[in-house]
């Protein structure tokens, strides 16, 4: 979400979902990096930030989130007042392309379906920069069948217009992957597309990373990744 009404009312709906999530859904993500020492975690798309509550909680790690809205982190201060892990957590405005921390800054970094917004090469490239070395980078993406279900459910409730933006993501998808170049500028500027495992192995190769296991959350529609240099 770019602009700040979508974003507020995004990451609203995204903090009263995760309230409504039960013990073992809330804490998957730090579940699956195991004894791992997590010192400093970097939510990259970050939304309101929930995710990283469970590292501060569990790890007593300091969290940081990085996203475009201009309003980041308003929503996600509040909801860490609640926690009282206010002081343990840090909201910056920025893209995923350029990540405003030093090389190897990172036990671990999450990026939990904002792959699909984002310029993948460049931010896979700045996530491995930032990640330390023995550190962990747990991905969800959107694969096609996410945007074909999409496609399917608003085609039948009938109205057309809707079908535009899955349409859109299946293109430039398949553009990726039948180039491998992504199609940024005029009408195409912050729209999303899909990734497949063989696109994303592709990019994390070429940084050094490997998929090392998928996470529990993994399914068809939003396969999710536990990622490692190599």
């Amino acid at each position: 979400m770019t602009t700040n009404e979508d974003y507020q009312e995004y990451a609203e709906i995204a903090l009263q979902n995760f309230a409504n999530r039960d013990a073992e859904k809330r804490f998957w993500l730090v579940e699956s990096v195991g004894n791992k020492q997590v010192e400093r975690v970097l939510d990259v798309g970050c939304g309101a930030g929930y995710d990283l509550l469970q590292f501060i909680e569990r790890k007593n790690a300091i969290g940081f989130g990085i996203d475009i809205a201009e309003k980041v982190g308003e929503v996600g201060k509040e909801f860490f007042e609640s926690t009282n892990f206010a002081d343990k957590v840090n909201f910056v405005c920025s893209r995923g392309e350029e990540i405003p921390f030093a090389d190897e800054s990172f036990d671990v970094v999450l990026c939990m379906v904002a792959l699909p917004y984002m310029n993948n090469k460049k931010t896979i490239a700045e996530i491995s920069r930032v990640l330390s070395p023995n550190g962990m980078f747990l991905l969800k993406i959107h694969a096609p069948r996410f945007y074909f279900k999409m496609l399917r459910e608003r085609f039948k409730a009938g109205n057309l217009k809707t079908l535009i933006y899955p349409l859109i993501a299946l293109f430039l998808g398949s553009f990726y992957w039948l180039t491998g170049k992504q199609l940024e500028g005029g009408i195409f500027k912050g729209k999303e597309m899909f990734q497949t495992e063989k696109m994303i192995r592709h990019e994390l190769h070429a940084q050094g990373l490997k998929i090392k296991d998928y996470l529990p959350s993994n399914n068809k529609e939003t396969p999710a990744y536990l990622i490692v240099k190599r």
